[in-house]
């Protein structure tokens, strides 16, 4: 499958002093504009982000919510990481809730567009077991920060709730569309430098959803020509595999040399 990788934070976080002709740092420094940038990053750096992870559309809103709050933005900052968190419950639950017909709430929203409710759409998320529970604690803890930043209250200090704000999204985020936590789903590295959907995991409405779309379809032995998007089966058709036995013929694939190099 295809996901994000953005290493900058673990890089700029060590001890080690920063050379600021390294072209990381200069491309940051680009990103965020040279005027006061020592304030820029510092609040860059207040951030917590996933090395490696989130797939589907957030990577790029959650850059531009980070960059917003970097260069000392946090009106902007605070009200668009609520927005985004609404967008993510609207997304869950409309992609997700003709998997759950079932449920006694189902009549009242199959024809609703979206929904501003945050409590309703997490008792629905929560109900159908769709995301962790942590997750939703994290978007519970964010619904008070919505409700106070969008009605008018003179004296909320939105430099003050900026950083938790994007970072309790960030981690919300995380816990939902994160790859190396979601052992749940995926098969991390269990075959070096490649992450895999786990078969008893591809069944479940959010993955089916959410995660399917960005995967190939392949077999253990098998060839991507990620030009035209085309699988090769080396093996040509074969049955079933467990997982162990995915990653074990995998594993060994990768040693083996191919068919035409055989001697």
């Amino acid at each position: 499958m295809s996901f994000y990788v953005e290493t900058r934070r673990s890089f700029f976080k060590t001890d080690e002093p920063i050379d600021e002709s390294d072209d990381m740092f200069r491309h940051l420094k680009a990103e965020l504009g040279e005027h006061d940038f020592d304030s820029k990053f510092a609040r860059w750096k207040q951030i917590d982000y996933p090395p490696l992870g989130l797939i589907d559309e957030y990577p790029e809103k959650l850059s531009q919510i980070i960059n917003t709050f970097s260069v000392g933005y946090s009106y902007p900052a605070v009200t668009s990481a609520c927005c985004l968190a609404e967008r993510i419950l609207n997304r869950l639950v409309l992609r997700c809730r003709d998997h759950f017909k079932s449920h006694p709430d189902y009549k009242k929203i199959y024809r609703k567009d979206s929904f501003d409710d945050w409590g309703r759409m997490l008792d629905l998320i929560e109900d159908w077991t769709l995301i962790p529970q942590k997750a939703i604690s994290l978007f519970r803890e964010l619904m008070p920060v919505r409700h106070e930043t969008i009605h008018y209250n003179k004296a909320y200090d939105f430099d003050a709730v900026a950083p938790d704000a994007v970072n309790k999204l960030i981690a919300a985020v995380t816990e939902v569309f994160g790859v190396t936590n979601r052992k749940d789903i995926f098969l991390v590295f269990d075959i070096p430098g490649e992450v895999w959907v786990r078969s008893e995991a591809e069944a479940l409405p959010f993955v089916k959803e959410f995660v399917i779309p960005h995967c190939y379809f392949a077999h253990a032995v098998h060839d991507i020509d990620f030009a035209v998007g085309k699988v090769t089966e080396r093996l040509g058709k074969t049955g079933p595999l467990t997982d162990h036995e995915f990653v074990e013929l995998r594993k060994a694939s990768e040693k083996a040399p191919p068919p035409e190099e055989v001697a």
